[in-house]
C-alpha cells in the first residue's frame, strides 16, 4: 500500500524538478552572465590584490633600503663625531700635559735660579762676615795697642778724669772711624 504521504513527496519532487527547469529557462542566461560577471570581478581583484601586494612589498623593502641607508650614514657620522670628539680629547689632554711640563720646567729653573742666588747671598754674606770680622779683631787690637800705648805713657803720669774720659773717646771714636775733633765740632754746630 502506498501511503498518501508517499505520493504528495513525490509530486513534491517531480515539481521541484520542474521548478528548477523553469528557473533555468528564466533565469539561466542571467545566472550565467552573473557568474562570469563575478568571475571577472573575482580575477580583477585578485589580480589587483597581487598587484597590491607587490607594491606594498616593493615599497617595504625601498623603505628597509633607506632606513638602512639612513642608519648606516648616521652610524657613521656618530662614529666620526666620537672619533672627532676623542682626537680633540687628546689634543687638549696633550696640551696639558705639554703645559704642565713647560711650568715644571720653569719653576725647575727658577728654583735652580733661586738656589745659586740663595748660595751666592750666603757666601757674600759670609765673606762680609769674615771682613767685618777682621775689620773688627784689627781695629780690637788697634784700640788694644792705642789703650797700652796710651797707658805705657801714663804710667808715669796721673791722669784726671777728663784725660782718661778724653782718651777713652778717642779711642771710641777711633773704633767707629771718626776723629773726636769732628765729633765736637757736629756736636757744637748742633747746640
Amino acid at each position: 500500500m502506498s501511503n498518501p504521504n508517499n505520493k504528495t513527496k513525490e509530486n513534491d519532487l517531480s515539481q521541484l524538478g520542474n521548478v528548477d527547469q523553469i528557473r533555468e529557462i528564466l533565469f539561466g542566461s542571467q545566472s550565467r552572465e552573473m557568474k562570469e560577471k563575478f568571475d571577472k570581478l573575482e580575477a580583477s581583484i585578485k589580480s589587483l590584490h597581487d598587484e597590491m601586494r607587490k607594491k606594498i612589498e616593493q615599497t617595504q623593502k625601498d623603505f628597509n633600503l633607506r632606513l638602512e641607508s639612513e642608519l648606516e650614514t648616521l652610524s657613521r657620522k656618530m662614529k666620526n663625531i666620537v672619533t672627532q670628539q676623542q682626537n680633540e680629547f687628546s689634543d687638549v689632554r696633550d696640551s696639558a700635559l705639554k703645559q704642565e711640563k713647560r711650568l715644571q720646567s720653569a719653576i725647575d729653573i727658577m728654583e735652580e735660579e733661586l738656589n745659586a742666588k740663595r748660595e751666592q747671598l750666603q757666601k757674600q754674606y759670609l765673606e762680609s762676615n769674615s771682613a767685618l770680622r777682621s775689620e773688627m779683631d784689627a781695629l780690637k787690637d788697634e784700640v788694644l795697642k792705642t789703650l797700652n800705648n796710651k797707658m805705657s805713657e801714663m804710667n808715669g803720669v796721673k791722669l784726671s778724669r777728663d784725660d782718661a774720659a778724653e782718651i777713652l773717646m778717642e779711642a771710641a771714636m777711633a773704633m767707629k772711624g771718626t776723629q773726636i775733633n769732628q765729633q765736637l765740632a757736629l756736636t757744637q754746630e748742633k747746640k
